[in-house]
């Protein structure tokens, strides 16, 4: 072999190998989007935990609004890779964002539970309904009996029907006023509405004005998921990216219940950058305390993942599609996810 051949084959395997090392370097990138809640803002200790180095995954976050995610995350990839997303907007959404593609939007894995919600009421004479009592339709007739808001197609609208269900009694029987939680509170306290559908806000403002909870979300079962979602295409060319970010999820998560009250630090910085809601320590802590959060892939798997778990997303997501069958929402059953399997770090 002459020296111009020898120096042609020489440069072919230059370019080869910078192409490889190019798209090796791209394959090992996931863009993820975030939004700025109290939950999410866990996420971004990957930075300060070098847990890009320790799994060689560089994580690109992007932070959107919740509404935003879900759409940005089925642009096949174009705008971001991975998401959060809620299980009760999925199971909504997913027949008209998976139609007509072979290329589906899934929900993948799960991360945490939000429990905190409930219905708050001013009205002395509205009785509480504590766990024991939610199937003592005696009882709960008499809860229904009441003036509730709940915002249409709402996973409180959605806990409201199955009480109902659960105890025999005609869900377009109650008088349920379409209700923004904002507005719910408002409506309440001044007596155009009995009960109302609340988040911790809520629920936080109007014990200072001597509201009750009436009503427990976490007491019937009944919660909501967060997860990752992602195109089907992204799963299979970077599922090892992205079983490595689920195991930086658990870590984060870890981290800052170690020691809260120091290692919130830089989620509150990132929340106070870009939060619409300005958190105090003791406001975060607070925020916090009204979701379960594992802390393992194992401890997700006992208490989400199974069936037989306390918030098990099986169970839920049977809460969520007979609301949505029953009330004409969809036009076929979605399909309960089938979560991707991730070994104990």
């Amino acid at each position: 072999m002459n020296m111009k051949k020898t120096l042609l084959v020489l440069l072919t395997l230059a370019t080869l190998l910078m192409n490889f090392s190019c798209s090796e370097k791209k394959d090992n990138t996931l863009s993820l989007a975030i939004s700025p809640y109290q939950d999410i803002a866990m996420i971004v200790n990957i930075k300060n935990l070098n847990l890009e180095k320790k799994y060689k995954v560089n994580v690109n976050l992007y932070t959107m609004n919740w509404e935003d995610i879900l759409p940005a995350v089925a642009s096949y990839g174009k705008t971001v890779d991975v998401g959060f997303g809620g299980l009760t907007e999925y199971l909504t959404k997913v027949e008209k964002i998976n139609k007509n593609t072979d290329d589906p939007l899934l929900f993948i894995y799960p991360l945490y539970i939000y429990r905190g919600g409930g219905f708050i009421a001013f009205n002395k004479d509205v009785p509480v309904l504590n766990a024991g009592d939610l199937n003592d339709k005696a009882k709960v007739k008499q809860f229904f009996k009441y003036k509730i808001g709940a915002q249409k197609s709402s996973l409180y609208d959605m806990l409201l029907y199955n009480l109902a269900r659960s105890n025999r009694i005609d869900y377009k029987s109650i008088n349920i006023i379409d209700t923004p939680m904002d507005q719910g509170l408002l409506a309440t306290r001044g007596g155009d509405l009995d009960i109302a559908s609340a988040g911790l806000t809520q629920i936080t403002e109007a014990k200072k004005f001597d509201g009750r909870l009436v009503l427990n979300m976490d007491d019937m079962g009944f919660a909501d998921v967060t997860g990752f979602i992602c195109k089907k295409s992204v799963l299979e060319k970077k599922r090892a990216e992205i079983d490595f970010l689920i195991k930086m999820w658990f870590e984060c998560v870890d981290y800052v219940f170690e020691d809260i009250d120091k290692n919130s630090y830089n989620s509150l910085i990132y929340l106070d950058k870009n939060a619409a809601t300005k958190y105090s320590l003791q406001g975060y802590k607070a925020a916090l305390n009204q979701e379960y959060f594992p802390k393992t892939i194992v401890e997700t798997e006992e208490n989400i993942i199974s069936e037989k778990g306390k918030y098990s997303y099986k169970k839920i997501s049977e809460y969520v599609i007979n609301y949505l069958v029953s009330n004409n929402i969809v036009t076929k059953k979605p399909e309960i996810p089938n979560f991707i399997k991730v070994d104990e770090m």
